[in-house]
C-alpha cells in the first residue's frame, strides 16, 4: 500500500506536537478513508487510533466534528502519538465497510510507525459511541484484521467508550436471525446499515470473546450507566475476558454520553485522567 501523506498545521492547543499528517489508509480510497496522525516531539511510548461516533451514519459526526476534533490534544501532551480517523458510513456503505476500514487504518498506521516514528506493537484502539462498537468488534472478531494480514495480537489494547457491547443482550438471550427478523424488518436504519439480521448479529462484540482479545479498558459515563445497559453489559464483558485470562477493567467517568468525551482535550479533564491511570494498569503500558 502506498500511503498518501500530507503535512497539516499542528493543533493550535498542542504546543508539544511537531505536526500532523493526513494519511489515506486505503489504496484508491474515498475521501472518508483518511486519518490525521499527530506526533509528539519525543518518540512516543504508544499510539492511539481514535474512532469517532455518529451511529455509523453519514448524517452523524466525523473526526472534525466539535466533540471529536481535539481528542488527540492531551495524548500528544503526554508524549503519546494519536491518530483520528474517518471511515465509510451508511447508507452509502453497508457493514462491514466500517470495521474493514478500521483494520486498514491499523495496517497503515503500523507501516508508518515502522519507519522509526514509533512502536508498531503499541497501537491502542480508542472509540466512542459507534466508534466504541468498532474498536470492540475489531478487537474481538479477528476476521477484520486477518483481512489485512494482521491478528488481534497486533493490537496492544482496546478502549471502547460509551456503547453497549452485547447488542440487545444477544448472547445472553441467545438471539438468532429468526428471532429478530420481524423487529429488524421494521428498523429502516438497521436495514440501511446492516442489510440482514444475520449481518446485524455478526456485528456483536460479545459473541467473539476469547483468549485472543487484547487487553481491554471499558469506559462509560456516569449518566449512561443504566439506559441503555452500558454498565451491565460492560461489566459482563470484563468478567468474561477475565475468565479467559485477558486483562480487562471498567471505569466510570463523570458526565453524560457526549459531555464525557467532549472535554477530554482539556488539561485536568477527569475522563482523560481516568483513562491514563486505569489504562496504565490494565493495558500494561507506562504512558501516564
Amino acid at each position: 500500500m502506498n500511503l498518501f501523506v500530507r503535512t497539516l498545521v499542528t493543533l493550535a492547543s498542542v504546543t508539544t506536537a511537531i505536526h500532523a499528517q493526513t494519511v489515506s489508509y486505503a489504496e484508491h480510497g474515498s475521501a472518508d478513508q483518511v486519518m490525521d496522525v499527530y506526533w509528539p516531539r519525543t518518540k512516543p511510548a504508544a499510539t492511539i487510533l481514535f474512532i469517532h461516533g455518529g451511529s455509523l451514519q453519514e448524517s452523524g459526526e466525523r473526526r472534525t466534528s466539535a466533540a471529536y476534533r481535539n481528542v488527540c490534544t492531551q495524548f500528544i501532551a503526554h508524549d503519546i502519538a494519536c491518530a483520528t480517523m474517518d471511515y465509510r458510513l451508511a447508507p452509502s456503505n453497508k457493514w462491514p465497510a466500517m470495521p474493514n476500514d478500521v483494520a486498514s487504518a491499523v495496517a497503515a498506521l503500523r507501516k508508518l510507525l515502522a519507519t522509526g516514528k514509533g512502536d508498531p506493537s503499541k497501537i491502542f484502539l480508542f472509540g466512542h459511541s459507534s466508534g466504541c462498537h468498532l474498536a470492540a468488534i475489531v478487537g474481538t472478531d479477528s476476521t477484520y484484521l486477518h483481512n489485512v494480514g494482521l491478528h488481534t495480537s497486533d493490537i496492544a489494547g482496546i478502549i471502547p467508550m460509551g456503547c453497549t457491547l452485547d447488542r440487545d443482550d444477544a448472547t445472553l438471550r441467545q438471539l438468532t436471525p429468526d428471532k429478530i427478523r420481524t423487529g429488524f424488518a421494521g428498523d429502516a436504519q438497521d436495514i440501511a446499515t446492516f442489510g440482514t439480521p444475520e449481518t446485524y448479529l455478526s456485528a456483536n462484540p460479545a459473541s467473539f470473546i476469547g483468549k485472543h482479545v487484547p487487553p481491554t479498558l471499558i469506559v462509560l459515563a456516569d449518566g449512561e450507566r443504566f439506559m441503555p445497559p452500558v454498565m451491565e453489559q460492560g461489566s459482563r464483558f470484563v468478567r468474561l475476558l477475565l475468565e479467559n485470562d485477558v486483562p480487562a477493567n471498567l471505569v466510570v467517568v463523570p458526565g453524560r454520553h457526549m459531555s464525557s468525551i467532549a472535554a477530554v482535550s482539556t488539561p485536568g479533564d477527569p475522563t482523560f485522567a481516568a483513562i491514563l491511570a486505569v489504562a496504565a494498569l490494565t493495558l500494561g503500558v507506562a504512558w501516564a
